[in-house]
């Protein structure tokens, strides 16, 4: 059996060119030619397309700042305007800032002058209510409390029934007397406020203050001070003559100091006013 198989025949005058032969006779070089070509081609049309492009850009840019600065120079005269006006409201507000200020510093002085008189006024008023205090307490019309003394005096025993051992009104009007000059500054007998108006008297078989009858022994209480009042109303009148009362009578004559007296007001007297004595 024959190996030899039918070839297609081959036309007239043809050349059979083999595959090897084929690549060996075309190289790759051709076809990269063509596609540098093709490259350059297309940088030659978009160069020509920038360079076209070009132009336009600057001219778009140039229009814009021609828009920017027409319209600058239009609103410029609104702009002054309006800084005008602004420097105006700035100039108002400034003088009615100084305004303020002036009417502050005047507020400021009349309402420290204010202080100023209240404080004085407030001073007055506190030497007036000491000075209130003070009469009250000299006239009887406010209690009383302080350290003192306390005399207790009563008849003398042998004079029950009669005698000359007993005590008079004058006695007590000498011993109430003898504590005023010895400093004292408010006296009650047996409880009772004595003032500038208090009467001390005889009625009938008993002594009286403001027709209050009073029954030995009686007790005086006056508020000075206990150190140096008991002495100093032996060296006075009334204190002597009850140191005679005491020695030939047997009159009792106790005088002891208090640490704490408390005297009550005379309910009679209520202070309306005082007037100062001598001129002003």
């Amino acid at each position: 059996m024959s190996d030899d198989r039918q070839r297609p025949a081959q036309p007239a005058g043809a050349t059979y060119v083999g595959l090897l032969a084929q690549v060996m006779s075309h190289t790759l070089d051709e076809d990269y030619e063509t596609v540098a070509e093709q490259r350059r081609r297309a940088g030659k049309a978009r160069g020509t397309v920038g360079r076209l492009a070009l132009p336009a850009v600057v001219a778009v840019f140039g229009l814009m700042i021609g828009v920017s600065a027409l319209k600058t120079e239009q609103d410029r005269p609104q702009a002054r305007l309006e800084r005008s006006e602004l420097v105006e409201e700035i100039h108002q507000r400034e003088q009615r800032y100084a305004g303020l200020r002036a009417a502050e510093n005047e507020l400021a002085t009349h309402v420290a002058r204010l202080q100023s008189k209240l404080s004085d006024d407030l001073r007055d008023q506190t030497a007036l209510s000491n000075r209130l205090e003070l009469l009250g307490l000299q006239s009887g019309a406010l209690g009383a409390e302080g350290p003192g003394v306390t005399v207790t005096v009563d008849d003398a025993p042998r004079s029950v029934g009669g005698g000359e051992g007993l005590i008079l009104d004058t006695d007590l009007r000498l011993l109430v007397n003898g504590l005023w000059k010895a400093g004292a500054e408010a006296i009650a007998i047996d409880g009772h406020r004595l003032t500038a108006l208090t009467s001390i008297r005889y009625a009938g078989r008993a002594i009286t203050v403001d027709y209050r009858s009073l029954t030995p022994p009686y007790v005086i209480e006056a508020i000075g001070d206990p150190n140096t009042l008991p002495a100093r109303l032996l060296e006075t009148p009334g204190g002597q003559a009850w140191l005679s009362l005491e020695r030939n009578f047997g009159i009792r004559f106790d005088t002891e100091p208090n640490a704490s007296l408390t005297l009550p007001a005379d309910p009679h007297v209520r202070l309306s006013h005082a007037e100062p004595e001598g001129p002003r």
